[in-house]
């Protein structure tokens, strides 16, 4: 091949790789939203937010999982591995999600990462097998309102926080070693505790002491 043909060559690549770069830089995703796929393909969902509506996400891709998984016996599937660091959110919402772990026959795993308040706490004692670290924190306390409007509004809205509130306290003694009485006694308050008290509550089944036990 004559230099003449090597330079032109060359010279038409640059060009094409110019308008390449320029194409990923329009079109590529954040380097976040990558990791976040990576994390998908080895079925590992970090939540590291409130509990809101696009937490749905994770009650999808569980459906999705156990739709990949049918046939295959449940010791023998690839579990999946929801990491929460979350101060809470709507409880509604997590209740949706549990629902959809309960559901599971491709076992979850939750792994509390930091702090695990209120509706992030009802999501880690959902878990088949529920992990913690020896500093995660945990929040249990009574439901907000938030009603706003008309005195009707605002008691329509306490009615249902007030159901929502029968159904968090049955999921959590059903889900803990917590009893009824333990539970009354400090729920109205901001009950804050660390890894040892998770344990002894039931909340968590184990202290991770080794990474490898949630690789």
């Amino acid at each position: 091949m004559s230099a003449n043909m090597k330079n032109r060559i060359c010279g038409e690549f640059a060009e094409d790789f110019e308008d390449i770069q320029d194409l990923m830089e329009d079109v590529l995703p954040e380097p976040s939203l990558l990791e976040y796929y990576r994390r998908l393909k080895k079925r590992e969902i970090l939540w590291n937010d409130e509990i809101d509506d696009a937490t749905v996400d994770i009650a999808l891709y569980i459906r999705k999982w156990n739709a990949e998984d049918r046939g295959i016996e449940p010791k023998d599937r690839r579990p999946i591995k929801i990491l929460i660091n979350s101060d809470g959110g709507s409880v509604d919402t997590v209740l949706h999600i549990i629902d959809m772990i309960h559901f599971s026959k491709t076992p979850v795993y939750t792994i509390g990462m930091g702090r695990v308040y209120s509706a992030g706490g009802l999501l880690l004692m959902a878990g088949h097998k529920r992990y913690i670290f020896p500093h995660t924190s945990c929040l249990i306390h009574d439901g907000s309102s938030g009603a706003i409007g008309s005195i009707g509004k605002m008691l329509d809205n306490l009615e249902f926080t007030k159901e929502l509130e029968v159904r968090m306290k049955a999921y959590i003694i059903s889900s803990t070693h917590i009893t009824e009485d333990v539970y009354d006694k400090n729920y109205r308050r901001d009950w804050f505790m660390f890894s040892e008290e998770m344990i002894k509550l039931g909340i968590a089944d184990e202290i991770v002491t080794d990474i490898d036990t949630i690789l």
